[in-house]
C-alpha cells in the first residue's frame, strides 16, 4: 500500500497563481487553428482569360504549390477578398485591368480556397516559347489545257446562220444511246462542240456540203 497522505494546511501548500493570459491565449490558439485549416496562400497570378459570361478568370499559382496541376483558375472577385495586392500588381504589370476581346472558353473555377496575400510577388511562370512557322510549299496551280478549255460540248453561237461562224467539220458519229448522229463542229473561236446533225443541216448546209465532197470518192462517169 502507498504510505498516507499527510495533511498540509493553508500556507503549507501554497496558491495556485491565476493567469489572466489564459483566456487570450485560447482564442489565439483557436483563430490560428482555424486559419490553418483550408487556407491557401496567393503567391502569384500567372494569366487571365475570360468566361463567355465575360467573368474574368485568373490562374493563381498557391505558396507551398509548385506543380502547374495545382494551379487553379479563380474569379477575380474572390481574389479581390484577400489578395488584392497581389491582383493590383499583376494589374500593373499589364498596364491595367485586361478588356474582353475576343469570345472563346474561359477556365472553370478552381476549388473554393481562403485567400492569404503575401505580398507584391515579381516572380511569374515564363511563356513558353513560341514554335517556329514551317514553310509550306505552294503546290502548282492546275490549269486546262488549251484542248480542254476551247471544248464546250454544248455550246453554239447565236444567230440562225453558222456558215461563217464554223471553221470546218471535225467528225460525224453515231450516238450508240439513242441512234441519232452528231457532228462535232470547230467553231472560229477556236470552241469545239457536239451538234446534231439535223441542226447542222438546217444552220451551215454549205460546210455540211463541203465535208461530205472531202470524204465522198466519186466514180468517174
Amino acid at each position: 500500500m502507498p504510505p498516507p497522505v499527510e495533511e498540509m494546511s493553508d500556507n503549507e501548500s501554497g496558491d495556485i497563481p491565476f493567469n489572466d493570459d489564459a483566456g487570450s491565449n485560447g482564442e489565439q490558439q483557436s483563430e490560428s487553428e482555424e486559419e490553418g485549416e483550408d487556407v491557401y496562400v496567393v503567391e502569384t497570378i500567372t494569366e487571365h482569360q475570360f468566361n463567355d459570361d465575360g467573368t474574368l478568370m485568373l490562374l493563381v499559382k498557391w505558396k507551398g504549390y509548385d506543380k502547374p496541376e495545382d494551379h487553379t483558375w479563380e474569379p477575380e472577385a474572390g481574389l479581390k477578398e484577400g489578395a488584392n495586392d497581389v491582383l493590383a500588381a499583376y494589374y500593373k504589370k499589364l498596364g491595367g485591368r485586361p478588356k474582353k476581346t475576343a469570345a472563346k472558353p474561359g477556365p472553370k473555377a478552381g476549388p473554393g480556397r481562403k485567400r492569404k496575400s503575401i505580398g507584391d510577388s515579381k516572380s511569374t511562370t515564363p511563356a513558353p516559347a513560341a514554335e517556329p512557322k514551317k514553310r509550306r510549299k505552294s503546290e502548282p496551280k492546275q490549269t486546262e489545257t488549251p484542248e480542254e478549255n476551247n471544248h464546250s460540248p454544248n455550246w453554239v453561237p447565236k444567230g440562225k446562220n453558222w456558215e461563217d461562224k464554223v471553221s470546218n467539220v471535225d467528225t460525224i458519229i453515231r450516238d450508240p444511246e439513242d441512234g441519232g448522229l452528231y457532228a462535232f463542229l470547230l467553231w472560229t473561236n477556236g470552241k469545239r462542240s457536239r451538234v446534231s446533225i439535223e441542226s447542222c443541216y438546217e444552220r451551215c448546209p454549205l460546210t455540211m456540203l463541203t465535208f461530205y465532197e472531202q470524204h465522198l470518192v466519186f466514180k468517174d462517169g
